[in-house]
């Protein structure tokens, strides 16, 4: 299979690099700002007014039924500018969830996902079993969701405002708002999603997954460049550092773990749009080498930076803290690991 990108694919990926760095640097991912400041919400509009929510929503809904690999370069240029804002769940999860069977769709989720094509609304799914959510603020509603991760149950959701965001605050990563989950015992109107098939429900979670992998991938190739550019600046006993092979090697060791990344990630995309028989392999793999590759980098990164890249003023840590979430919500390296090889062993 060639899963290189095509010449429309390359201006697409061109074109959000561009958009994320214009429009989101990492001194306004610093910012952390809610969804209620007018700047995140243009932001969110004009991601929009690019089509980059109507990338996989049904066709019916004005969607432009492209394909994952697509997604996955939007993806991968939010991650490398630490954007703050539930994209994947908005433009990948829920329109693969509609789609699936758009007929008997609840109206409010259609309702919901025209909001989000319009750039209106933003919307973060979480698991119901989460104790901590994500863009608490940083969206206009939660979307919580029970049995995603296990086909053997009912697949429902429910739908509720984002908290406001006084009642959020920043966690390990800083430029994420974050809030309690639901309390023990706490009751939800719940919307019966059981007409999604098994298959079509295993489907739209491992797109999910997959955009975090593009994140994490993007993460890890911003950083990347950070560093290598500080090893060809930094000049100590009359050479610069990166000329010195302690410095060197753990530089390319870590290209070389990006770069598997995603080729892993794009094979991957490849394999869930042409629904190939490999392909439930290729997404654990995806994650595996993602996760493997964006911790080791981003912590190198910070390594060769000395004792700068320990400060809070230097951009080093934002890059190793954001990995670290998302490593932390795709179930981290360990059950990554796991995975591939009980699906290479079956």
């Amino acid at each position: 299979m060639d899963f290189a990108l095509n010449d429309e694919q390359q201006m697409l990926l061109e074109s959000a690099q561009r958009f994320f760095a214009d429009n989101h640097p990492l001194a306004r991912a610093r910012k952390a700002l809610p969804f209620s400041d007018a700047a995140q919400q243009k932001l969110w509009a004009d991601m929009a007014d690019m089509g980059w929510m109507s990338l996989l929503a049904p066709e019916a809904m004005d969607g432009l039924g492209l394909g994952l690999t697509d997604a996955y370069l939007v993806a991968e240029s939010a991650g490398g500018q630490l954007l703050n804002a539930p994209w994947a769940s908005s433009a990948v999860l829920l329109p693969l969830l509609l789609k699936a069977d758009e007929k008997n769709a609840p109206e409010v989720l259609k309702s919901l996902l025209s909001g989000i094509l319009a750039g209106e609304r933003a919307a973060h799914c979480v698991d119901a079993a989460d104790r901590i959510w994500d863009f608490s603020s940083q969206c206009t509603d939660v979307v919580v969701i029970d049995g995603l991760n296990f086909p053997s149950q009912p697949l429902r959701i429910a739908i509720r405002p984002a908290v406001a965001d006084a009642q959020s605050a920043t966690g390990l990563d800083p430029t994420v708002r974050q809030c309690p989950g639901l309390a023990q015992g706490a009751s939800l109107d719940w919307l019966n999603m059981d007409h999604i098939g098994v298959d079509q429900r295993a489907h739209a979670r491992s797109a999910w997954r997959l955009m975090q992998c593009a994140e994490l991938i993007g993460v890890a190739q911003a950083a990347l460049k950070l560093g290598a550019a500080y090893a060809a600046e930094r000049v100590q006993f009359g050479k610069p550092i990166g000329s010195y092979q302690a410095i060197k090697h753990q530089l390319a060791n870590a290209w070389m773990a990006v770069d598997n990344a995603r080729l892993a990630a794009l094979y991957a995309s490849a394999a869930l749009d042409g629904q190939l028989p490999d392909a439930p392999f290729a997404c654990a793999a995806a994650e595996w080498t993602a996760i493997d590759g964006a911790l080791n980098t981003t912590r190198t990164v910070i390594q060769v930076h000395g004792g700068m890249g320990f400060t809070w003023e230097h951009d080093a840590h934002l890059y190793l803290k954001r990995a670290q979430r998302l490593a932390a919500r795709l179930g981290g390296a360990s059950k990554a690991l796991t995975a591939v090889e009980e699906l290479a062993l079956a």
